[in-house]
Parts: structure tokens; sequence; C-alpha cells
């Protein structure tokens, strides 16, 4: 089981205190039911797998198999579905061989854009995932279209609850509650028993904009852990050098954070328009001429490769 405070790993997930904050919220709230499904939102798709691990870590079914599996196609024509984490595999007799996922029975599966699927097979689906195997069930559209009530009437979201991420930014209890999950989580991977955060480090953390959010957090936390004595706390001279040595003045950075705010803008617009230049322009309010240039920019030209 995986720590969620400071200062003591704690591996006994029922008697670890909490850190209460919005993200922390819903992680516990969504891993106390299992049988309610989840439609996570309002985060790149990195992050929605995130929030969905932490929800499955911090579950009493915690020791059972996590796995994503992914659905494509286009609104019901040429469907199919891929097991694409914790490995990539092609599943094209899922619904013909009742014992193909079997050993991953009592999980968490993370479902990602159901909605490709014609409605026939998201009730198959639906009968196999949480009838048959007893899955947690949490869903990610990367492509929140306007009609997204639509999208909650068809059977894999018809009785599912809407979970919207809140993000890091200004938030510090969720930035708190998320690196020491993501230091257990370290601690386990890199075999180490790293007891907490100190506080100099933790206030640097907390000053810093996480312009990458959830990724971004685990990634520093897992490299700092990486480096760190194995039995210390993890220290600020542990961060990388831009979290470390962040001032609120730097104006530099400032000027990225908006780049890659403006990105990640652009980036779900274009998700939730399947790529559609003209209607991204209309919602973001710029000419096509500067949301081309844009493109450009950020070297974005392959982006239907993405989507399809």
């Amino acid at each position: 089981m995986l720590n969620t405070e400071v200062p003591t790993v704690n591996r006994n997930l029922n008697s670890a205190p909490r850190i209460v904050g919005k993200l922390s919220e819903i992680v516990y709230a969504c891993a106390e039911e299992k049988h309610q499904t989840i439609v996570l939102s309002n985060l790149p798709d990195d992050g929605n797998q995130l929030v969905a691990e932490a929800i499955h870590d911090l579950s009493s079914w915690a020791d059972k198999p996590f796995f994503i599996l992914t659905c494509q196609g286009q609104a019901g024509r040429n469907t199919r579905i891929n097991l694409t984490h914790p490995v990539h595999c092609e599943l094209p007799e899922l619904f013909t061989n009742n014992l193909l996922l079997e050993p991953l029975h009592g999980g968490t599966v993370l479902l990602t854009d159901p909605y490709h699927l014609p409605i026939h097979q998201q009730q198959a689906l639906l009968n196999l995932l949480a009838d048959q195997l007893s899955l947690k069930l949490i869903i990610n559209i990367k492509s929140f279209h306007r009609d997204l009530p639509q999208h909650l009437s068809f059977p894999l979201m018809k009785d599912a609850r809407t979970v919207k991420v809140p993000s890091l930014r200004n938030h510090a209890s969720d930035i708190r509650f998320a690196a020491n999950y993501f230091l257990s989580k370290a601690n386990l991977e890199w075999n180490k028993n790293i007891p907490g955060i100190t506080e100099d480090c933790l206030q640097q953390m907390l000053l810093y904009p996480w312009p990458g959010q959830l990724p971004q957090l685990k990634e520093a936390i897992r490299r700092a852990a990486f480096l760190a004595p194995p039995n210390g706390m993890l220290e600020l001279s542990s961060l990388p050098s831009q979290i470390r040595n962040f001032k609120a003045t730097d104006r530099d950075f400032l000027k990225e954070a908006v780049k890659q705010a403006e990105y990640e803008m652009i980036y779900k617009t274009l998700r939730e328009t399947n790529n559609n230049k003209r209607k991204t322009a209309e919602i973001l309010k710029i000419s096509r001429k500067t949301l081309y240039s844009k493109i450009n920019m950020y070297k974005m030209n392959s982006y239907a490769q993405v989507l399809s």
C-alpha cells in the first residue's frame, strides 16, 4: 500500500493519515466504491491515467491488476480495442474468448474513448468488465465534445459519475497529497525508504506553477527520489534545477508557462473538434491563419496522426 502523508512511509492504507484537498477527496471517494463507474475530465491523458492509478492504489483492491483499454475507430466503424498499459497488444478475441482477461479479475480498468464503439459493443464490454470480471471501471474521454450528455447516455456511461480533476496551480493541499503519493510510488520502484519530504522542499514545490500538471510533478519526485539517499528525507537539493531555482518573478519561466497553457488549450480544443481547424479557431476566438501559425510554432503538424 502507499503512503499519502509526511513524514512516515506507511504501507497499510487503512491506517495512513490523509491530506485533505480537492484531489485527495476525489481519489478517496472514488476508491471507496468499486461498482461506481467514474468519468475523468479536465486533464491531459497522462494526468487522467495518474489519477486513475491513484484511485486503484488507494483502494481496498490495490493488490489486483490495473490496466488500460483504448478504443479506436470512427464512431462505430472499424473499431478495435487494444490493451495499452502496462503492455501493448491488440485484443481481436476480446468478445469471443471469455477467459482472455480472466487473470485481471477484480482489478481496475481505465477505458479510453469508449464512444467509438457501437452501442451493442458498449453493452457487451460493460457486461464483460463490470459483471464478469468485477472490475472498477474508470473512463477517460479524450474528446470531450459539447454533446457530453449524449455520451453519458451510452451503456458504459449511463450511471457514471463525472469527475472534474482540478489543476495543481494554487492548490497547495493537492500538491502535498500528490507529491507524497508519488514519493511512495518512487520508494517502491527504487527500493528505497525515504520517509518524507522536507518542509523547504515542499514550500518550493508549492511555489512552482507546474505547467505540466501531475505528470511533471510525478517525474520530478521520481527523479529526486532516485538521486536521494535511500533512508533520508527528500530535500530541496534533490529537485530538478528549474524547480529548485524557480522564483515567482522569473519572467522567462512565466513566458514558458503561458506558452504551455496555450499549447494545452489548442491541443484540447483540436481533440474536442476532432481536428476541425475552423471550429477550433471559432472556439478559441482567433483567425484560422493565427491557428495554423501556432500549430506550426508548437510543431503540431502531425496532430491528425494522434487522433487516428
